[in-house]
């Protein structure tokens, strides 16, 4: 096989692979820079009421780790709108357990669609499912091609259980999703959530990256109305300080 061939192949196989982690665009380097492998999770049962379908303002922001801030920038029926800490967007859908619908990177591009109902999740309650498919298109600028990728996603709510993040502690419910292409007999990509109702946002996402798995979890969470730049800023600050010995 020409070089020329087999290393266009080897780069579509990373990305199909790239494109499961589900990372957002922009501000990757303080996404991993947020990542915590020591927080703790206390698996205890909890009596939770079946959690409704958060509402989403545009300007609430999320920060992980010391650095890393995502902030709701437009709200449509269909769609969320993100911006990264460097200014950079990305677009999810309304559930936080469905993958990304578009992303740009420097050397890609990423949409997808979805098939299904994934909002059937709701209301969360432990032993719910859902299952939807996802066509994911990633355009490979560096080398001008495009891959077109079907997978079926099957999501279900685990458990509740106490998570322990630098934000706090919170009841959550446990989330779990697995990715599935045809001809495949392992899932292509595992994600977790801890959805903690009385915040309506996730405040723990593991996955795998790199061979190994990896773990996000929540610092700070700004509402849209105190969610001011002053605000963000002197809240990355006083993270930052809590790092340090």
């Amino acid at each position: 096989m020409p070089l020329a061939r087999s290393n266009a192949l080897a780069l579509i196989a990373v990305a199909l692979v790239a494109g499961c982690s589900h990372l957002p665009s922009g501000g990757l380097r303080d996404a991993l820079d947020a990542l915590s492998p020591d927080a703790a999770v206390a698996r205890v049962p909890l009596d939770l009421p079946p959690a409704p379908r958060p509402a989403v303002r545009a300007g609430d922001t999320y920060i992980y780790g010391a650095a890393s801030v995502r902030r709701v920038a437009a709200v449509s029926p269909g769609a969320l709108t993100w911006t990264t800490t460097d200014g950079q967007n990305f677009r999810t859908g309304r559930d936080f357990f469905t993958p990304l619908l578009e992303q740009t990177r420097p050397d890609q591009r990423l949409t997808s669609t979805l098939s299904g109902q994934p909002g059937a999740l709701w209301p969360l309650s432990v032993g719910r499912t859902v299952s939807f498919g996802e066509s994911r298109t990633t355009r490979l600028t560096a080398i001008d091609r495009e891959v077109t990728t079907q997978l079926r996603w099957e999501c279900a709510v685990i458990d509740t259980r106490v998570s322990q993040v630098p934000a706090g502690d919170f009841e959550t419910y446990h989330v779990g999703c697995k990715a599935w292409r045809s001809g495949f007999f392992l899932p292509l990509q595992t994600i977790t959530w801890d959805y903690a109702p009385s915040l309506g946002h996730y405040v723990r996402r593991t996955w795998f990256e790199g061979g190994r798995p990896r773990q996000a979890v929540l610092a700070a969470a700004l509402p849209a109305p105190l969610a001011t730049a002053p605000r963000i800023a002197a809240t990355l600050e006083r993270l930052r300080q809590m790092q340090q010995p």
